[in-house]
């Protein structure tokens, strides 16, 4: 039970700091001209895509 509740904080830590980290690199991204291309747009929705996948697999994985 407590190593559950203590997956269930971590993961709230991750969504309550992801929020940030999103909002700042949206911010951050919205400066630089190369990221008004569409090309550009793409290739980092593909990185992020690929990125994210294996982050859940992962923490599905240890859910369980």
């Amino acid at each position: 039970m407590k190593t559950n509740m203590r997956l269930v904080l971590a993961e709230t830590v991750l969504l309550l700091a992801s929020v940030f980290i999103f909002r700042s690199l949206w911010l951050l991204l919205d400066t630089l001209s190369v990221m008004h291309h569409t090309f550009v747009l793409w290739i980092s929705l593909t990185a992020a895509i690929a990125v994210t996948i294996p982050s859940l697999r992962y923490i599905i994985r240890r859910g369980k």
